[in-house]
């Protein structure tokens, strides 16, 4: 009896935690299956290589099926399907008008529309002195726009702006040593994949 009372309440501690008082996506788009895709809204302002590896990167986290979201649809008995629709190029879009989403959605037969905004990419290295040792530092950090729209009317569901961080240290005797180092693109990577990691958490608790 004890485990019953338990899995309640995990159960209403997920559904609490999921809910935050939004609407589920599936309710929003009044199906079980909730099927999308991730669409690029370019900035200036970022190396396109980047932008490019955000959507790589929030594609590969929103395939990841979260264990809360199986616990959370195994216990109330409904599970939403979800599927996220690739292609091999990176579909890029000038405007996220309510417009422009409806024809997406009506030439992909989508029921809702992920369009990320890669907004920063930062990249650091720095040096300092410690006793006889020499360190080498490097750091990337990004942020990233993502929203998510329904399709039928354009409106938007969700959005926010997903910051993501990866640091390196080397530090050796005498000399200035990287060589154990991740390279920039590898941090960057790193680092807009914990943006998606966070982007992806919050899309699977709005199912």
């Amino acid at each position: 009896m004890r485990g019953v009372y338990a899995l309640v309440f995990i159960f209403i501690l997920l559904v609490g935690c999921a809910s935050t008082t939004r609407t589920p996506i599936h309710q929003i788009v009044k199906s079980d299956v909730v099927r999308t895709k991730i669409v690029l809204l370019e900035n200036g302002n970022v190396e396109f290589a980047y932008q490019k590896a955000a959507v790589r990167e929030f594609e590969a986290q929103l395939l990841k099926k979260p264990v809360t979201f199986a616990i959370r649809s195994t216990l109330s008995g409904k599970e939403i399907d979800f599927v996220l629709v690739t292609r091999k190029e990176v579909q890029r879009i000038n405007s996220a008008s309510p417009e422009e989403i409806v024809k997406l959605g009506q030439e992909s037969d989508i029921n809702t529309l992920i369009v990320l905004e890669p907004l920063k990419v930062d990249f650091h290295e720095g040096s300092f002195k410690r006793g006889e040792e020499f360190c080498v530092t490097r750091r990337a950090k990004v942020l990233v726009g993502a929203k998510v729209f329904e399709t039928n009317t354009g409106n938007l569901i969700f959005g926010g702006v997903y910051d993501g961080e990866a640091k390196a240290r080397q530090c050796s005797k005498g000399i200035r040593r990287t060589d154990e180092l991740p390279s920039k693109d590898a941090l960057i990577l790193k680092a807009l994949k914990r943006s998606a990691i966070k982007f992806a958490g919050e899309f699977w608790s709005s199912l």
